[in-house]
């Protein structure tokens, strides 16, 4: 059951303009309890009148580090938790709750996955790809990642997904919908590249995280090349 979670900043790191990755030790419970896919709300202060305002964020962590939390946090100028991270310095406590969400990776997968992503969604699927890294029986067929992003500027941790991927048998592809010069990978947004592939998976399970028109458009395309929603389809959308 979701519990209170209190916590200790240990870094805060700027990992692309406007990402920050920041990694907190859990005081108490001694131990977080969370499947890949999951996220931890915080509580974040300033708001009206001196109240609390929470904030979620998907745990980057993978499940085997239940002493630790890190997360991957899109920062929002004049946002109120963007503003509270800039504040935050280690060894500065932290209020959270959880975990939370139902976007988890399933026990097992007879066929093919597919997972989309945007931004800082790469988090949420980190800990899934950790999984199959350690697991592979969870998923015998092929392993497939689609992160979209709008500029080379804005990919971040890029070694460690990559390295993630090898170790899980999964193809990374990396599209940028504004690339500039320079840039010899995939271009524009992921919905293409994966719909151009659906007649030729094994019954596939989509995983699609991220921005929410993405994350709409592409379940309802997926169905109209007859994939079932409720069956091969899991959703997260962050924002529309």
């Amino acid at each position: 059951m979701p519990s209170p979670i209190e916590a200790i900043l240990i870094s805060k790191d700027r990992i692309a303009s406007g990402v920050c990755d920041l990694r907190f030790t859990i005081k108490s419970p001694a131990w977080l309890g969370f499947q890949a896919g999951q996220f931890v709300t915080l509580h974040v202060p300033g708001g009206e009148a001196g109240a609390h305002v929470r904030r979620s964020y998907s745990i980057a962590s993978p499940t085997f580090r239940g002493e630790q939390v890190r997360l991957i946090a899109r920062q929002i100028p004049g946002g109120q938790a963007s503003e509270y991270f800039t504040r935050l310095s280690p060894g500065d406590p932290v209020s959270m709750a959880g975990p939370f969400g139902v976007f988890t990776l399933g026990e097992s997968h007879p066929g093919d996955l597919v997972f989309g992503t945007t931004g800082t969604g790469i988090a949420t699927i980190m800990p899934m790809i950790e999984e199959l890294a350690r697991m592979p029986e969870r998923a015998p067929g092929r392993r497939l990642v689609y992160w979209g992003l709008r500029r080379a500027e804005d990919i971040f941790a890029r070694d460690e997904i990559e390295d993630l991927c090898r170790r899980a048998g999964a193809e990374l592809c990396i599209h940028l919908s504004s690339a500039g010069p320079g840039w010899e990978g995939r271009q524009g947004r992921i919905n293409g590249s994966v719909l151009a592939l659906v007649l030729g998976l094994c019954a596939p399970v989509f995983y699609l995280v991220g921005n929410g028109a993405m994350v709409a458009e592409m379940r309802s395309s997926l169905v109209e090349y007859g994939v079932d929603r409720k069956r091969q389809i899991r959703t997260e959308a962050f924002f529309s």
